[in-house]
């Protein structure tokens, strides 16, 4: 009995693999990839012709285009933000977005009880530095004439001393809250200056608004230099190096590579910086479609691997990228990894012998082929 019950089971794995030998694939082993095996389509030259199929040849990835996207950046360093230096009010803006400014420029009126107290505070550490400055110079005549002991002359410059050190803790409080006075504003009520040159590129307050200390006003960049920060696929960061040229035709701008980031983050993307050559119509914050020369080859592990093909050469087929790889027969329907792609070319991930053709023309009819089982 046991016997017939492996001559059956034997008898079935041979149908199996007739069966998988009859429809052009070899049977998946056990613990294979996900990979669809090839699919052979067979055509003579005759029947390639009436579908309209045309062939190209494969070149091979040893650099070459690649679109990516990318925000237009201020190098580091070179943005800042100017914040509310106390709880108050914003009474007038004197800038808006766009606008360039020169170091020390108004940007907007403030105004805060705050402030009014740090004046004063100002006011009454000048007027003890005054006092304590008289009374050292006093007491050096007095001590000159004998009147009073040196002492005495040391006690009065220690005041002064100190009045002096208060008085600059004042004026530094307001330097660092970037506030000039005029002399006919309020006395609670000063203007913001910028810090740099540079150009706004955001404004968050709006007249007559009440913030915290603290509160982001205003952001400026200084837009003399620019760079492109780009956001790269772990594939696309591989073929990338230091040098390689980026065009933004549509902005008629270039740049060229500064360094790359392969460290993948979270959302599964790597980063390259690049200084901006040429500077077109590109503005801070502006986000583009580039294009990166890449000079090195993306093939070195691999040099079967990747190609570049015609974008129309590859279609869409139960959820993956395939192209039909020409032979003796007719076509390899192969699934391959689309690494990038442009409006005009594909660098598909795929093993192929040199010189291999794919189809460029004919496509929907060769995919109606494949479907034609479905």
């Amino acid at each position: 009995m046991f016997n017939r019950f492996m001559f059956f089971v034997r008898h079935a794995c041979a149908l199996t693999l007739l069966s998988a030998a009859v429809c052009g694939a070899a049977p998946e082993p056990l613990g294979a990839s996900a990979v669809p095996a090839p699919l052979l389509l067979p055509l003579n030259a005759k029947q390639q012709a009436s579908l309209g199929v045309q062939v190209g040849t494969v070149q091979p990835a040893t650099g070459g285009p690649l679109l990516v996207s990318a925000t237009v950046v201020t190098p580091p360093g070179k943005t800042f933000t100017v914040s509310a230096p106390y709880a108050g009010q914003v009474s007038r803006l004197r800038i808006g977005v766009g606008d360039s400014v020169k170091s020390g420029a108004a940007l907007a009126q403030f105004t805060s009880p705050m402030l009014g107290d740090a004046r004063r505070m100002l006011n009454e550490a000048a007027l003890d530095y005054k006092t304590a400055s008289a009374a050292a110079q006093r007491d050096q005549a007095m001590l000159d004439e004998g009147i009073i002991p040196a002492v005495r002359l040391q006690l009065s410059r220690s005041k002064q001393e100190a009045a002096q050190a208060q008085l600059q803790a004042r004026e530094a409080e307001l330097l660092a809250a970037g506030m000039r006075f005029d002399a006919n504003s309020g006395y609670a009520t000063g203007t913001l200056k910028a810090p740099l040159s540079g150009t706004v590129v955001d404004v968050f307050a709006a007249v007559g608004q009440r913030v915290e200390a603290g509160a982001l006003l205003f952001k400026l960049a200084d837009a003399a230099q620019l760079q492109l920060e780009l956001q790269l696929s772990s594939d696309k960061a591989a073929q990338i190096q230091v040098g390689d040229e980026v065009s933004i035709p549509s902005r008629q701008a270039k740049a060229r590579i500064l360094g790359v980031s392969r460290a993948v983050e979270a959302n599964q993307s790597a980063r390259a910086r690049a200084s901006v050559t040429t500077r077109g119509s590109l503005q801070v914050g502006d986000l583009v479609s580039a294009t990166v020369q890449a000079k090195a080859s993306v093939n070195a592990a691999k040099p079967d691997a990747h190609w570049w093909v015609p974008a129309r050469a590859v279609t869409h087929w139960r959820g993956k990228p395939w192209v039909f790889v020409a032979n003796a027969q007719g076509f390899e329907a192969r699934a391959v990894t689309v690494v990038s792609s442009s409006d005009e070319v594909t660098l598909i991930d795929v093993a192929l012998p040199v010189g291999s053709q794919v189809a460029i023309t004919g496509i929907a009819s060769l995919r109606a082929l494949l479907q034609k089982d479905e």
